[in-house]
């Protein structure tokens, strides 16, 4: 039976890449191919997929840069083939925009799954909360994807940017380190990676006055975090 999704799968070495793309296309979706970033950049504009495959080793523009440049065009769900256990490229991929990163050598079983889960995700989140929301002097414009303190527009990466929404809705709760990396990072991240703790330094740098004794985001010891509102004790 033929899904009604669209799939681009970009990936430069034909004997990977050829029966990646029948295994796909056998699955139902309806396959595009390129094998360099320049011209999978193109194609994702032009086509505008579902879902977008990617290798990290391409010519022209390298598999993360494309991951980033993607992200800040579009919202599509992004796997990103990475090397081995290299851990910084997907640390790296991973707050460049790519959803989940699979490390070679692939699992079809596991890809299939991965899709899937992807697919489902995005059909949840088609009408997201796309709100403004401001806690602070903190605020973000989801639709968008601006954040600003002070009125002074912050700089973030899609991953800051997408670590900080989800905080500021559930301020004033404590949220656990698992769920975070679940519903930030999806579960291809390791429960005991750095991943969640460098972000969050990262994220501290660029939001709070003093990162060493932040206002809005407080570390829960060995549970997690929660997003504080620093004027609310103001108006109790």
């Amino acid at each position: 039976m033929l899904h009604p999704f669209r799939l681009v799968l970009i990936h430069n070495d034909p004997a990977l890449a050829v029966p990646l793309a029948a295994f796909l296309q056998d699955e139902g979706y309806r396959v595009t191919r390129s094998s360099d970033g320049v011209g999978g950049l193109n194609l994702v504009r032009r086509t505008q997929p579902d879902l977008i495959i990617l290798d990290a080793n391409l010519p022209g523009i390298d598999g993360i840069t494309l991951a980033g440049a993607i992200r800040k065009q579009a919202t599509t769900p992004i796997i990103l083939f990475t090397d081995g256990a290299d851990e910084l490229q997907q640390v790296i991929g991973l707050d460049r925009g790519a959803d989940l990163c699979m490390t070679k050598p692939i699992s079809l079983a596991e890809l299939r799954a991965r899709i899937h889960a992807l697919l489902r995700r995005a059909e949840r989140n088609k009408s997201p909360r796309t709100q403004a929301l401001t806690v602070g002097d903190l605020r973000i414009e989801p639709r968008m994807r601006r954040a600003w303190l002070h009125e002074q527009e912050l700089q973030l990466t899609p991953k800051e940017f997408d670590l900080l929404a989800y905080l500021m809705r559930n301020r004033g709760v404590v949220v656990r380190r698992d769920q975070l990396l679940r519903d930030v990072w999806g579960d291809r991240v390791p429960p005991r990676s750095q991943t969640l703790d460098v972000h969050i330094r990262w994220l501290r740098q660029k939001v709070e006055l003093n990162p060493e004794r932040p206002v809005y985001i407080q570390t829960v010891r060995m549970i997690g975090y929660r997003f504080e509102d620093p004027g609310a004790n103001d108006q109790q």
